[in-house]
């Protein structure tokens, strides 16, 4: 049976337009959320690279690398030898510096030893000089003080012992005479008794000139003669005092060998310090992370042999958009992560950089700010150059409404929000204060419990009618 198409029209038009009016009156479905009192916390992301202290190790001087001590991986200490350059050079300059040495310091010796036996000769000299002088001047003021009383006291007393002694030898000689002549001794003893009276009488004369003399006082010559001895012992003690300046010599001399002494062990010094810089060192503890050289090659000051790290201090530099740089803090904590951890690692914010660099050769606008994170436990697991994401958030604000980001419409400078109630929609004005990129601060014009579009708001209007359904972020 064939439809009628005159009855058909008019069946589809009532079809179309129920149609119609169906789906411009059936609510519009959004998503609602909350608005909310509490912190407003804003989340950081950043990405960082491991770091570690590593120094580049070069040769001091220009050598043919004979040894090499370590390899990759290996640890080594801070003083450990590395590589061994070439050194028969610098080794024939020590030699030749430790045999110059030893020469300059015996002759420092011998000039010590000549230095102290012309000491003790000055001192000798000048010590008999000053005796003799002492001794020329003391005769020198008896003579001019002349005789004194008890000296002439005692010649007068030898004159009268004398005269007495005199007195009984020609007394006994003429005893002896007589009994001479009357045959009562012999001729001998008359020659004896006359012998002793000579003896007498001329010790009596002698008495007498020795008390003349005592009385009489020193002769001119003998004043003269001791005035000479006088000069002479004082030239003799000006020569040897002059002598002394030899001392002054000699202790010039042993200055001189001295300073060369010096002079060689300086240049000691410097031989052993080149031939020390024939030997590579690790500058502190850690690991070979590069060998950059074999036996045979060419070392130089400034081309690297070796790459030391330490990986006993870890820490990141994180690169931190220039948006985002209020949100890092020094002291704040973050989580680091990467492929190569089981779990985060928990880090320090220590430095916050104070320039701003261009991420990239490309992106010359965009900048990040360095900051530096010290790790805590577990870091040992990176690796310097590794690439690592860190992660951390700060509380911008407390207590405060919130509202998601998604739910802030701003039309013309103006900030408002769909606020669903009842099955129907109302625009409302609000006034916005911080904001992260999940939420923002309402100042004014909602309250705690309102429920805002998060979603499904684009053809709102005014009383329009909605089926609400909670966000899945609410």
């Amino acid at each position: 049976m064939k439809l009628n198409w005159r009855l058909a029209l008019p069946i589809g038009v009532v079809v179309v337009a129920t149609l119609a009016i169906w789906v411009m009156t059936r609510p519009a479905q959004v998503e609602v959320a909350e608005v909310r009192r509490g912190d407003l916390v804003a989340s950081l992301a950043a990405t960082g690279i491991v770091e570690v202290y590593q120094a580049e190790v070069s040769p001091e001087v220009v050598g043919r690398v004979t040894a090499v001590m370590v390899e990759e991986g290996e640890p080594v200490r801070s003083g450990d030898l590395l590589a061994r350059l070439e050194s028969a050079e610098e080794q024939a300059g020590l030699a030749q510096q430790q045999a110059a040495l030893a020469v300059s310091r015996a002759e420092a010796a011998q000039v010590a030893a000549a230095l102290s036996q012309e000491r003790s000769a000055s001192r000798a000299r000048i010590a008999g000089a000053e005796a003799g002088l002492r001794v020329v001047k003391a005769r020198l003021r008896d003579l001019e003080a002349g005789a004194r009383p008890r000296e002439i006291e005692s010649a007068g007393q030898s004159v009268a012992a004398a005269r007495a002694q005199a007195r009984l030898a020609r007394d006994d000689y003429r005893r002896i005479r007589d009994l001479y002549q009357k045959g009562a001794v012999s001729r001998a003893d008359q020659d004896q008794a006359e012998t002793r009276m000579d003896t007498a009488e001329a010790a009596l004369r002698q008495a007498i000139e020795n008390l003349a003399l005592v009385k009489e006082g020193a002769r001119p010559a003998q004043t003269a003669a001791a005035k000479a001895e006088v000069e002479a012992a004082q030239a003799e003690l000006e020569a040897a005092q002059a002598s002394a300046g030899q001392v002054a010599v000699w202790k010039r001399n042993l200055a001189a060998a001295q300073a060369r002494v010096a002079l060689a062990q300086g240049a000691l010094a410097q031989a052993e310090s080149s031939l020390g810089k024939t030997e590579v060192l690790s500058p502190f503890t850690g690991w070979v992370a590069r060998r950059y050289v074999d036996v045979g090659d060419l070392g130089s000051p400034g081309s690297p042999l070796f790459l030391i790290t330490d990986n006993s201090n870890v820490w990141v530099t994180a690169e931190v958009d220039e948006e985002d740089v209020n949100l890092v803090y020094k002291g704040q904590k973050v989580q680091v992560t990467a492929q190569a951890l089981e779990r985060p690692i928990e880090g320090t914010v220590v430095q916050v950089g104070r320039a701003a660099f261009p991420r990239g050769l490309q992106q010359v606008r965009a900048k990040i700010v360095r900051c530096k994170v010290q790790l805590g436990g577990g870091g040992e697991t990176l690796r310097s150059g590794m690439e690592v994401d860190v992660r951390g958030s700060r509380r911008l604000a407390a207590d405060k409404l919130l509202i998601p980001l998604e739910a802030l419409v701003e039309s013309q400078g103006e900030h408002f929000a769909w606020v669903a109630r009842g099955g129907k929609v109302r625009r409302q004005k609000i006034e916005v204060g911080r904001r992260t990129y999940e939420e923002a601060q309402v100042l004014s014009g909602l309250e705690k419990g309102e429920k805002v579009v998060v979603s499904g708001s684009r053809g709102l209007k005014e009383g329009a009618r909605v089926k609400a359904s909670r966000s899945g972020s609410a």
